[in-house]
């Protein structure tokens, strides 16, 4: 469990030539794996206007709920309060907050390969929307990371998945609800 997180996003223009650069550059952790993240809120948005996070992931093998707390950008990145513990049955996990009176707010999909350097964890993350590393670690090794790759401060990325997403159904005059791959569900 960690307590707190020190994260930005960058948006990789050149997936190809970007991956390359991290499996020499970079220790491979795990694998490219398939995400499933289901956000969930009361009917009234409370967690969203409060700058809460309820997340339930599903991983090959694996399921976490995790609860942020509100964010704040410092530097150009997003520092927040972060607790997380897996999750042994998920299915039964969501039909409990659904009886709490939680409901799937946002639910975003992606593939994910996890590497580390020089202290920070790097995830790249294929999107329906395009394709994003997360950089995690101390402020300062975050930096050296981004710009170990080329990427300048004004690249930093604080916005979550559904903000990103928002914006790109507005760009792109989609009315899809959720950020999938596939047929859209619900909880």
């Amino acid at each position: 469990m960690r307590n707190r997180e020190t994260e930005i996003k960058l948006h990789v223009a050149r997936p190809r030539h970007f991956k390359a650069r991290l499996r020499s550059e970079a220790t491979l952790l795990r694998r490219r794996h398939f995400e499933d993240n289901y956000v969930l809120d009361f009917p009234n948005g409370r967690l969203r206007r409060l700058r809460w996070l309820l997340r339930l992931r599903r991983t090959p093998g694996k399921a976490t709920l995790t609860l942020k707390g509100p964010d704040r950008v410092v530097t150009r990145m997003k520092v927040r309060s972060e607790l997380e513990t897996e999750i042994q049955d998920a299915d039964s996990m969501l039909r409990i907050l659904r009886m709490m009176g939680l409901r799937l707010a946002f639910r975003y999909q992606k593939y994910r390969t996890v590497y580390r350097k020089s202290g920070c964890l790097i995830m790249l993350d294929e999107t329906p929307i395009g394709t994003y590393v997360e950089l995690e670690g101390p402020g300062t090794i975050i930096r050296a990371v981004a710009h170990s790759f080329g990427f300048l401060k004004e690249d930093f990325i604080t916005e979550t998945y559904a903000d990103l997403f928002l914006k790109y159904r507005k760009d792109n005059s989609r009315k899809k609800r959720n950020m999938t791959f596939g047929m859209e569900a619900s909880l």
